[in-house]
């Protein structure tokens, strides 16, 4: 713990208190655990160390807890959100804010200034917080980039309520300002606190968040104070690469009078991010470029390449078998052969180049008459003369040709002829209907 920091309790109320998370000119900000709730907490607290008057302290007091009050009544996702306000006896009255994670602009802004996208993002949500703000008779008096945390959800504004102090005595003697580097000139002459001081501190804000710089910049607290009622500044758009539009538009915010800068907050903010969007949209963003996929090479896909030519050499494969086979590919019609005892040119082994007979339109298979072997009872049948005598055969009955190409198998017709089946048909992988035949042996 720094050595500038007195020894802190360890509980504020019902709060256990973890470490110091920060300390500014007017108050210290603690790290705090609700064991209620079991959820960590922000408390914010007065310093202790300054050295103020009784009168002073009193006065500070009563209008903490009417700024207390009047923030408890705003709920925005870009406000912190207050939880709780006490007193205690050692640390005097505190406020019990949401715990935001994440650093604050004042501390992103000294690596480089934010991108024109994420600066009009800023104007937006900060704009419309503090408008929502003064809607409800809340105002901030102390916007900086110090009390702005730029959280995974966006911005957040900070310290509503402890800014909030009494015009006089600690305004004139500037020990609760800390840096007037955004204070307005009314404010920083007469103690005139109003929207449109917090629109100039907030126009200040966005300046150095676009352009890395200081509106008014100085280390004297006095010299800077007289920049700000005296001085202009100076014009950094077309340096960062900005539209000189958003000088214009920033140095309106930062007028003298207050009658002449936006109607509201949410006005200014919403002109800054029109004009920064109209060149850099928010879709170009490095964040979003970043994780874009490179694009796709033209032409086929290797996968795509190999997966047809498989199909194509399939395909290829299985015509060719059915054409061979003489098996119908995709339904086609099959001519039926009949039962005729002159075998079909394609079944035939002669290759006689006669003209095969034509066949009836309705081929009927006539059933085969049957003979019986020799020593039966017809053996003694009279034959022509000159004709041989059947060679004996172990079987009882047998087809009448019986010359080997009737012991192929005959193509019954396209039905079915009985029970025992002449043919079943199958579904190939095509649709088309594989013929299983009867086969008639001896």
């Amino acid at each position: 713990m720094p050595p500038s920091i007195p020894q802190l309790p360890d509980v504020i109320g019902r709060y256990e208190v973890v470490r110091v998370l920060g300390q500014g000119a007017m108050g210290r900000v603690l790290l705090a655990r609700d064991p209620v709730l079991n959820r960590d907490v922000a408390i914010k607290i007065l310093r202790d160390d300054l050295g103020l008057p009784p009168e002073v302290l009193t006065g500070l007091t009563v209008r903490m807890r009417h700024e207390a009050q009047a923030a408890a009544r705003v709920s925005h996702p870009n406000i912190v959100t207050l939880h709780d306000m006490g007193e205690d006896a050692r640390v005097g009255i505190y406020l019990v804010f949401e715990y935001v994670q994440g650093q604050n602009l004042k501390e992103r802004l000294k690596l480089d200034r934010l991108p024109p996208a994420q600066v009009a993002r800023l104007a937006r949500e900060l704009g419309a917080a503090l408008s929502l703000a003064h809607l409800a008779g809340v105002l901030h008096r102390d916007v900086k980039p110090e009390n702005v945390i730029l959280s995974a959800t966006g911005a957040k504004i900070a310290d509503f309520g402890i800014a909030r102090v009494p015009d006089s005595t600690l305004t004139r003697t500037g020990s609760l300002i800390g840096t007037p580097a955004y204070c307005a000139p009314e404010a920083l002459a007469a103690g005139s606190f109003s929207p449109e001081s917090d629109q100039f501190s907030f126009a200040a804000t966005l300046y150095e968040a676009a352009s890395g710089e200081r509106a008014f910049p100085g280390d004297d607290a006095l010299g800077v104070a007289t920049k700000v009622q005296t001085d202009e500044p100076r014009n950094v758009a077309r340096k960062v690469n900005l539209p000189d539009e958003l000088d214009d538009i920033l140095l309106r915010g930062m007028n003298k009078s207050p009658s002449a800068r936006y109607a509201s907050c949410a006005e200014l903010g919403e002109v800054v991010a029109a004009c920064l969007e109209r060149v850099h949209p928010p879709a170009s963003r490095a964040s979003l470029s970043a994780v874009a996929p490179p694009p796709k090479a033209a032409g086929p896909q290797p996968t795509t390449v190999a997966i047809g030519a498989v199909t194509i050499a399939v395909v290829s494969a299985l015509v060719g078998y059915a054409a061979s086979s003489g098996l119908p590919f995709f339904g086609a019609p099959r001519p039926i052969a009949t039962a005729s005892a002159t075998p079909s040119v394609s079944a035939t082994a002669s290759h006689d180049a006669s003209p095969p007979k034509p066949q009836p339109p309705h081929p009927v298979r006539p059933r085969p008459p049957l003979t019986r072997d020799a020593g039966v009872e017809d053996a003694a049948a009279p034959r022509p003369p000159g004709s041989a005598s059947p060679a004996p055969s172990s079987s009882h009955l047998r087809p009448e040709n019986s010359a080997p190409a009737a012991r192929k198998s005959r193509t019954l017709q396209d039905r079915d002829l009985d029970r025992r089946g002449g043919f079943r048909q199958k579904p190939d992988s095509f649709g088309a209907n594989r013929r299983f035949h009867t086969l008639w042996r001896a």
